[in-house]
């Protein structure tokens, strides 16, 4: 059985994984004859300390005269531990794919759900206002970055675009939620839940099936401090390297279950992307930087949130039944998904407004690396817009074109990150940007503080802050704004900086959709032919159109609406 490690002196160690709670582990250790020896409640094996229960009675069955010396028995307890993980991801991988195929199963036998989603879809106006209505249900003001998670993990699932969606923000400020509720819109087969999952775990996804991960959108859940990235960091580079290069082989080296090791080449293929929640003060690496979009919770919320709250707290109440019945229409939303992903096969998607995003992004210190990303995720909003599209064939190949409708839709996605794209900063570096910005003659008239004539430093703003950061978060944004211009350090106050205002600002995003130059028109034309140029001279402006408008089908919710 693989969840059985035996030891040298034939006694036997037994994981039992609790399937409700993968972190709780219990280690059944049993004598050569299978008489129970002990057994114990702990977390993962990896995670086992040397002065750990577990650990306790594997010295007592290995070392019952105490004759040993401490180095030694340590460092079998060290080689048992890596077999013990082994083990336990053997076991973990098993158990999510009974619970995947189970899920799978009951989502393929279900075709009349599928065929009413794809009923729903053909009907919609606009699709992506749709969803984003019945988001408005389940969130309390985080419609937008809930929209954003969800259309980039669209991407992957429909065109196969592989773009990581992590979450930044403090303790409790609703990252997880976020994340959450764009997967629940995801169908499940393309989503992997890793675990604190080491190199060894992914070497057996590769034998038994080198694919594993192509196409998925791989979840290791809260990532909260340096720790959590530093065990991750390995397998986490090696996911990285597949969802660029699209393949990946590496010679590992693996328990053999004899208490050595032996040398095996990991071989994986295929594009998956990354999701995952942590801390603002993490620092990412280019590579990192490069293959994702980053989402901040709001932080002005609260009000809104208290008021949902008390809207749901009456069970079977109006608002919560209304909840009920648009949960219930939302679980249409990954069918539709399978739906296009199928169309898709067959069709391609271009952007003749393809100058646009060079406009949007040519203030962008990473331009090159952020094209393919955002005109992938511009293109994910045509697809979903399938049915608001004619069909066309070019060489004998079906394409449909993006439109205007489509480009202002992204644009009203990307709205309030569009200052941090521009300025190559971080989404919260922003808002504490303009919090300054914002207040800071109020708090030098209202402060009596002799040093904010000056400036403000770090733990000034810390304490005057409406964004409620860590201290940590704090520093590493200030600094992030005085490295890139927008703060200048104009004195000091003991050890600390002061700072100040810069004449920098962040250049914003204009653009206009309704007059296009004759040179962009001759370019299309030249490239595939005057009917492109002919349909984009008929498409038409949307006056008002935005991903954060209401669908007439869905009740507004009460939360949302203002009161007289």
């Amino acid at each position: 059985m693989s969840n059985v490690a035996e030891l040298p002196t034939k006694d036997t160690i037994t994981l039992i994984i609790n399937r409700k709670n993968v972190d709780n582990v219990t280690y059944v250790f049993k004598s050569k004859s299978g008489n129970k020896i002990g057994e114990y409640l702990n977390k993962s094996p990896a995670t086992l300390s040397s002065q750990s229960n577990v650990a306790k009675q594997f010295k007592q069955i290995m070392n019952p005269k105490g004759d040993l010396e401490p180095k030694k028995i340590n460092a079998q307890f060290a080689e048992l531990k890596q077999l013990l993980q082994l083990n336990y991801e053997n076991e973990l991988s098993v158990i999510e794919q009974e619970i995947a195929d189970k899920k799978q199963a009951e989502q393929e036998k279900d075709t009349a759900k599928l065929n009413q989603a794809i009923d729903k879809l053909k009907s919609l106006r606009c699709p992506l206002i749709y969803i984003g209505s019945l988001v408005e249900w389940f969130t309390a003001g985080e419609r937008n970055n809930i929209m954003y998670a969800f259309t980039v993990f669209a991407g992957q699932v429909v065109l196969g675009n592989p773009v990581s969606v992590i979450c930044l923000g403090e303790a409790s400020s609703g990252k997880s939620h976020i994340q959450e509720t764009a997967l629940k819109l995801i169908p499940k087969r393309f989503i992997v839940n890793e675990k604190k999952i080491t190199e060894a775990a992914l070497f057996n996804r590769a034998k038994t099936d080198k694919y594993f991960y192509d196409g998925k959108i791989v979840n290791y859940g809260d990532m909260g401090g340096n720790k959590d990235h530093e065990f991750m960091e390995e397998s986490k580079n090696l996911m990285k390297e597949l969802q660029s290069d699209g393949f990946l082989n590496k010679p590992l080296s693996i328990p053999d279950g004899e208490g050595g090791w032996e040398v095996k080449d990991l071989k994986l293929e295929g594009r998956p992307c990354l999701t995952y929640t942590t801390v603002p003060n993490h620092t990412f690496d280019e590579q990192e930087m490069s293959r994702s979009i980053f989402i901040t919770p709001r932080m002005d919320n609260k009000k809104i949130f208290n008021r949902r709250n008390s809207a749901l707290e009456f069970k079977h109440g109006k608002s919560y039944n209304t909840l009920k019945k648009y949960e219930k229409e939302a679980e249409l939303i990954p069918y539709m998904l399978l739906h296009l992903k199928e169309v898709f096969k067959e069709i391609v998607v271009i952007n003749p407004y393809v100058h646009f995003v060079i406009n949007f992004l040519k203030n962008s210190a990473f331009y090159k690396r952020d094209f393919d990303k955002f005109n992938g995720l511009l293109k994910t909003v045509t697809a979903l817009n399938y049915y608001n599209h004619e069909v066309y064939e070019v060489d004998g190949k079906k394409i449909i074109l993006t439109n205007i409708a489509d480009v202002q839709l992204f644009m009203s996605l990307l709205k309030p990150y569009k200052e941090s794209i521009s300025a190559n900063l971080s989404p919260k570096a922003v808002d504490v940007l303009n919090d300054i910005r914002n207040n800071m003659d109020e708090w030098r008239m209202s402060k009596d503080r002799e040093v904010l004539n000056m400036g403000i430093t770090t733990n000034d703003y810390f304490s005057l802050q409406n964004l409620e950061l860590s201290k940590g978060s704090v520093k590493k944004y200030i600094y992030e704004l005085a490295n890139n211009g927008f703060l200048q350090v104009t004195a000091q106050s003991g050890r600390s900086n002061i700072y100040d205002l810069s004449k920098s600002e962040v250049i914003s995003i204009n653009y206009d959709l309704k007059h296009i130059d004759d040179s962009i028109y001759e370019d299309i034309c030249y490239e595939i032919g005057e009917w492109v140029v002919d349909i984009m001279k008929e498409d038409k402006f949307v006056e008002g159109l935005s991903i954060m408008n209401f669908d007439s089908e869905v009740e507004k919710p009460k939360w949302i609406v203002k009161k007289p």
